[in-house]
């Protein structure tokens, strides 16, 4: 079995995504240290791409896609080719796909059409939906926090702020820093209220500080913002990282991000109403720390009103994220 493409080579990529929306950046696929007609490209939205050369002209057999597979017959500069694509969330079954169709074309000579039929009729099972849907709540909340990603930490931290990310590890809060923790709190309401869902939620950590975000959105057909264009906004900000921009895409699969959300009609439709950053010290509105449910409670949730609460501004979030001593 050939041993291209690799992580290294999507990871490389990553870095030359193109802009435009036709484009491709592409490497040339080597089979045991020759340069072959084939490559693997990648597009401005980040979806994987194998070129296999083929006869111009319709195709001999037809292929049909697949969940998340799809499969075009492309004329470029340098001929006709088999384009296969499939979103980066699909990277570990595209890729050892791809060997398969390389090692058939290329090692064992066989034409490109039937040897692409017979691999995706022996991979069809690998293709097959297993993804739910994103609820509402998760998506509200995973927005928000790629808000915070993409005005924020990024433009205070660069890239690193990707390892900070801590929400789709589920710890406590958000965003854990060295100094410093973040808490997002998103709702669809006209009022900055927000459910506290666990007693720990507001506590501040030993020996650091904490901030508060409370981003209301409006939910309305005609929003011009989804999940997919914060994911993108933050994508630009990371290409030049590759190692950040595959743990960010690491993290977003791992809350349940699929691409297949872009035309799956379940992506929600916002506009940013308003936001807010406070930091959570002695005026904050917060059961106190020292608080303890009576004997046999074992969970607690309560609402807060940031309504009249004093804000600090995003330029003055971002300096307090670089600084060690604020509060």
């Amino acid at each position: 079995m050939v041993e291209f493409p690799t992580d290294q080579h999507w990871s490389a990529l990553r870095q030359l995504r193109p802009v435009a929306d036709d484009a491709l950046a592409v490497v040339s696929v080597e089979v045991n240290g020759v340069t072959t007609a084939l490559s693997i490209g990648m597009d401005n939205r980040g979806w994987l791409h194998l070129l296999v050369p083929c006869d111009a002209g319709a195709p001999s057999q037809t292929v049909p896609d697949l969940n998340c597979l799809k499969v075009r017959q492309r004329t470029l500069d340098e001929g006709s080719f088999i384009e296969l694509s499939a979103p980066p969330s699909h990277e570990r079954v595209f890729t050892p796909f791809c060997k398969e169709i390389i090692s058939a074309v290329c090692e064992d000579g066989r034409e490109a059409w039937p040897a692409l039929s017979a691999t995706v009729r022996a991979w069809q099972s690998a293709w097959k939906p297993v993804r739910p849907e994103m609820d509402k709540t998760t998506q509200v909340g995973l927005f928000g926090e790629l808000v915070v990603l993409r005005y924020l930490l990024v433009p205070a931290m660069g890239p690193s702020a990707v390892g900070c990310w801590s929400g789709p590890e589920y710890e406590r809060h958000d965003f854990v820093l060295d100094h410093l923790h973040i808490e997002v709190k998103t709702t669809r309401k006209s009022h900055p209220e927000h459910e506290i869902s666990r007693l720990d939620q507001l506590h501040v950590p030993t020996g650091k500080d904490l901030l508060l975000v409370s981003i209301q959105l409006e939910e309305t057909s005609a929003g011009r913002e989804t999940l997919a264009t914060q994911l993108d906004a933050v994508i630009d900000l990371l290409r030049g990282d590759s190692f950040a921009l595959d743990n960010f895409m690491t993290k977003m699969v791992n809350v349940g991000w699929s691409d297949e959300m872009r035309a799956s009609g379940e992506l929600m439709r916002f506009e940013l109403r308003d936001h807010g950053i406070y930091p959570v010290d002695e005026s904050f509105p917060r059961l106190p720390e020292s608080f303890r449910p009576p004997s046999g409670v074992v969970s607690l949730r309560y609402t807060i009103d940031l309504a009249n609460l004093p804000a600090i501004g995003m330029e003055e979030a971002i300096q307090l994220v670089q600084t060690t001593d604020f509060i």
